[in-house]
Parts: C-alpha cells; structure tokens; sequence
C-alpha cells in the first residue's frame, strides 16, 4: 500500500509520498553478510576516527573532522538528522556477528520538490576492499530506493582520480552521464571536477533479477 497523494507538475500527474507515515521507523536492513542499522551518537567516537583516515579523506574529498566537538556535530547534521529530517537515510554498515562499524552508505538531497531522485554516497573501511562488501550493501539500497522510496532516478557523483569507486557502480549497472568541472572542492580546498552516474527505475527493473539470483 502506498501513503501519500498526488499533484500536478508540468501537466503530469505525480505521486508524492507521505514521508512521517512511509518512515515512521528508520528501516534497518539485512544481506547475507552486512547488517545496515540506524547510526546513533553512541557512533561519535568511530565516526571521528573512520573519517580522518587518509584513504576516507582521498576517497570523498572532505577532510575529516577537527575534534570530537566537531566529529559530534557532523554526525549529527550529515547522517542523524538526514533520517529525522525525511531529506534522506544514510546506514551504518557491520558484519553480522560484529557491532564495530566498517563503512556507511546512504541517500542524500531527497527533497519534497525531487522526490523521486536523490543523490547516493558511500564509504567503506580499507581493509574490507576488494571483498563484494560494498555491492552487497549497495544492491540491498539500491532496492530500498526503487521500491520503498519510490525513486526513478539515483545519482553518484565521483572525483575522477577514484577509479575503484567508479569500476564498482559500473559494474552495478550505473551509467555516465559527463564530467562535471571543477563542481566541487577536494580536501584542500582546491576546485576539482566530479563524474556524474546514474541509475533510472528502467536501468534498475533491467538488473533486479539477477540480483536476486545471486544472493
């Protein structure tokens, strides 16, 4: 069943979701290896640590947090909030069996006037690289976003230097759409350019199958 209503954009008529009703509970997941939770302040510590590390900071493009304080209040803004807000989710990712945190992934910028799309992010620990962990965690949101969050459209935006994250959402089936110059700032301060890739609803009904074979 689905809760919300509908408007009229542009001579179309477009379902809008009623968020408080569809997410009244964060909604926790699990895969065959991952358990995707609900990050909490109890995460302040970790989350200090995990993004100050150089291959976090490389990755994404954000230097990491300056103290605790700062760790507190970024934790908050970027990650709890987002959920509280109904702008977005963003998971803690763990191995089953295990309550230390290796990576998070999520959905951003799911605003009321773009509900149907949304911009997707994603981290994960060095040492767990090169495992399936990451598409693993990725596929189960991909889903939770085509069908819960009623998306036709995720983007990921990259700084062409990640080549490994750009090999990943290829091989999840995520399509380049062009460079985008200079869009953003690196850890420095430096403008730098991101990749754009997309998923439509179409690309994702095309795919879902063999997913599911392969779980």
């Amino acid at each position: 069943m689905q809760l919300g209503g509908s408007i009229v954009r542009g001579g179309l008529l477009v379902w809008t979701m009623n968020r408080k009703k569809a997410f009244s509970k964060f909604p926790e997941m699990r895969t065959k290896r991952l358990i995707l939770r609900k990050p909490t302040m109890k995460d302040a510590e970790w989350y200090f640590e995990y993004f100050s590390t150089p291959e976090i900071v490389w990755g994404g493009g954000e230097p990491g947090p300056k103290n605790m304080e700062a760790a507190r209040e970024e934790l908050r803004r970027y990650m709890i909030d987002l959920y509280q807000r109904r702008r977005g989710f963003r998971w803690i990712i763990t191995l089953k069996g295990e309550s230390q945190p290796i990576g998070t992934l999520g959905f951003y910028k799911w605003v009321p006037s773009a509900g149907y799309q949304a911009e997707m992010g994603y981290d994960l620990a060095r040492e767990y690289w090169g495992r399936g962990i990451m598409t693993e965690a990725m596929k189960a949101v991909i889903d939770f976003g085509f069908e819960r969050m009623e998306l036709n459209r995720i983007e990921i935006y990259i700084m062409p230097r990640n080549k490994r994250s750009i090999k990943m959402i290829r091989n999840l089936g995520f399509k380049r759409e062009g460079l985008l110059r200079q869009r953003y700032f690196d850890e420095f301060g430096n403008f730098a350019d991101d990749v754009l890739f997309s998923m439509l609803r179409s690309d994702w009904e095309e795919l879902r199958e063999d997913w599911k074979k392969s779980r």
